[in-house]
């Protein structure tokens, strides 16, 4: 008895083992998006960063690292004129193409996203972008968050210097 209440009282003054001890970033590589959308898809951890690459022309990602490894990538990524949403996200080997939902502009599903980002010009590209997210942590979020998370992401990106509009 007196064990059970002394392992009881020590497990209460313990931090969680998921525990958050990093403030939630206010952007994806300077792409606003609110920290309450993107904490459902980022683990507990000690420290959070991010790096920015762009591994082929008309494409720019950023990973968001927590204690070092990959939690969540986004990008923004020309395609052929016409590419379809569907195609994009089964490029995207972290979708669940078997339990999505779309809107016509948007898919998504608890794991990642795929959005066009529509009205998006650059003089250098003829296609379409689209913007994406990868989580790469496991059992995070849910579908609701990341509808959230890729409606602000894409609007981001929109608004960016990535999409001249004018």
């Amino acid at each position: 008895m007196v064990v059970a209440t002394l392992a009881a009282l020590t497990g209460c003054s313990e931090e969680p083992e998921n525990a958050r001890k990093y403030s939630t970033p206010t952007s994806l590589c300077g792409m606003a998006v609110k920290p309450a959308s993107l904490t459902p898809f980022l683990p507990g951890g000690s420290s959070v960063s991010s790096a920015e690459a762009s591994p082929v022309k008309g494409t720019k990602r950023c990973e968001i690292r927590v204690d070092g490894k990959a939690a969540l990538v986004a990008s923004q990524e020309w395609r052929e004129k016409g590419a379809r949403i569907t195609g994009v996200a089964l490029d995207t080997k972290h979708i669940d193409m078997a339990a999505y939902e779309t809107t016509g502009s948007y898919l998504y599903e608890a794991g990642g996203a795929v959005a066009r980002v529509d009205p998006c010009q650059d003089p250098s590209f003829k296609g379409d972008m689209f913007a994406i997210i990868e989580v790469r942590s496991p059992d995070l979020g849910t579908t609701a968050a990341m509808k959230q998370l890729i409606t602000e992401y894409t609007d981001s990106v929109r608004e960016s210097e990535a999409c001249s509009n004018g």
